[in-house]
């Protein structure tokens, strides 16, 4: 067996090294297959909270400062992720409605309570 080893250790050495080689590439697609898993829950988990947020507002009738705020930001992350122009939309809509209950165009009017 120690003959084997000392007149085919090139070949032994090389085969090694391919396997190890081998394993660690197809370790490395896995991972890279589970993140582009991970990256579209998570764009479709933006998208999800980006439209309830659209809907809750919508409804109220105004979208308070902090709201806006979240909502840029779940847009922003969500566009980085490859988002597509269908919520573009819609937070447009939302930058568009008045920050406070009862103001319409930069004029006071009784909340719906």
């Amino acid at each position: 067996m120690k003959d084997f080893f000392v007149k085919y250790w090139l070949e032994c050495l090389f085969s090694g090294i391919l396997s190890v080689f081998g394993f660690l590439v197809k370790v490395m697609f896995e991972k890279v297959k589970r993140l582009s898993l991970v990256e579209r829950g998570m764009q479709a988990l933006l998208k999800d909270r980006i439209i309830h947020a659209y809907n809750h507002n919508i409804k109220q009738g105004y979208c308070p400062i902090y709201s806006l705020e979240g909502i840029l930001d779940m847009y922003e992350q969500y566009h980085a992720l490859g988002g597509n122009g269908t919520v573009t939309r819609l937070v447009k809509e939302l930058e568009q409605l008045p920050t406070q209950a009862g103001i319409t165009d930069g004029k006071e009017t009784k909340c719906k309570q």
